[in-house]
């Protein structure tokens, strides 16, 4: 399929999209790109660095289907001009919770942009204790959470988190309320307990479920030692939080809300909250909320309908990175595009955020979701 695209002048001024020319110079090179959105280019059969010029033009690409991070090799999404740098590759997989897992990389300095930056910058707006041990309970590798968990505590300025490791894909297999389950999450929570009961911890660092457990079994001493508490690898509510706020009175209370292909966006503020809003605070992810299929998979017009603030629909992404360039990925969840806080524009933040996004309802029992 050929489609005409007439050449335009770049625009003038505009940073953002002079720096996405030079991205897509890097992964369509003919001879240094990536093999995989050259193929692509082949397939659309015009030339792509010609034809998008702005990021409004990214919808020309189409969607991404997911399936291509699931059946075609690592390499072939990082640009050929990097794989001399391979040693600097940050390997991630999600968590597999609606199908097979993905498999993505970041550079180094892509991954700091994408995992641990917007964290810090977080932080430090909202008083996030410093200098305090952390207690990381959840997966290790090969989910990347469990790689950036160690650069977050290190730039909080404490030592290596203590953690407790646990297996999510084995987790999902267990069903809600079997013994099985409970015995799992029995034998992870008592392993946080050993070490709150032997470390002074300040931070625990947790999915809502594992939390949720854990602060079942500590005393009032010890989660009123607790002075920062960070949720992360599953979706939270803001009653949920607000209840959390309430067993953890002295900390301070920070969600995040991402995943492994294109990173985490970060709440702005702790106060008690009417509803979770997460911001972009870089340029290197745009995010877009789309009337989308009810499930994935499932076809639908391109380019989407965008949704107007204050309606939900389903987020949809562009990641905008040189080590790995994903551009109309459909994600699974809904949510609310809201705008830019006062408190995300004073952290960098222009971008519209998300509100409360979670699974839809559609999805009903499909979705395999365990601690992680």
């Amino acid at each position: 399929m050929t489609m005409a695209c007439g050449r335009r002048p770049r625009a003038t001024g505009a940073d953002r999209d002079e720096c996405l020319c030079d991205l897509l110079a890097l992964h369509f090179h003919p001879e240094h790109g990536s093999r995989y959105w050259l193929r692509r280019q082949e397939d659309l059969g015009w030339d792509v660095c010609d034809c998008v010029r702005t990021v409004d033009d990214l919808w020309l690409l189409g969607p991404m289907p997911l399936d291509d991070l699931r059946r075609f090799p690592l390499l072939d999404f990082i640009p050929q001009a990097l794989h001399g740098q391979r040693q600097r590759f940050v390997i991630g997989e999600t968590a597999g919770t609606s199908g097979r897992p993905c498999v993505t990389a970041y550079r180094d300095d892509e991954f700091r942009a994408a995992f641990v930056t917007p964290f810090v910058r977080a932080a430090r707006a909202t008083g996030f204790p410093q200098g305090e041990p952390w207690l990381w309970v959840g997966p290790s590798g090969p989910h990347i959470i469990g790689k950036a968990v160690r650069e977050l505590a290190r730039h909080s300025g404490s030592l290596d988190p203590f953690s407790v490791d646990f297996d999510p894909r084995w987790a999902k297999r267990l069903a809600d309320g079997s013994l099985a389950r409970d015995r799992y999450l029995d034998h992870v929570t008592g392993q946080a307990l050993d070490v709150l009961e032997r470390e002074s911890v300040g931070v625990l660092f947790t999915t809502p479920p594992a939390l949720a457990a854990l602060a079942g079994r500590m005393s009032d001493r010890q989660r009123e030692a607790i002075h920062g508490v960070h949720y992360g690898g599953m979706s939270l509510t803001a009653q949920m939080l607000n209840d959390f706020r309430a067993a953890f009175p002295q900390a301070v209370h920070l969600s995040g809300y991402g995943n492994t292909l294109f990173g985490v966006v970060m709440e702005v503020s702790d106060d008690s909250r009417q509803a979770l809003d997460y911001f972009p605070l870089a340029d290197r992810v745009r995010f877009h909320i789309v009337d989308g299929p009810p499930e994935q998979g499932e076809t639908t017009a391109w380019p989407p309908v965008l949704q107007e603030r204050g309606r939900r629909g389903r987020v949809l992404f562009h990641r905008l990175d040189e080590s790995c360039l994903l551009v109309g990925v459909v994600e699974r969840d809904e949510a609310e595009r809201v705008p830019a806080s006062a408190e995300a524009r004073a952290l960098g933040g222009q971008a519209d955020g998300l509100r409360d996004p979670s699974a839809p309802a559609a999805l009903g029992g499909k979705l395999q979701v365990g601690l992680y």
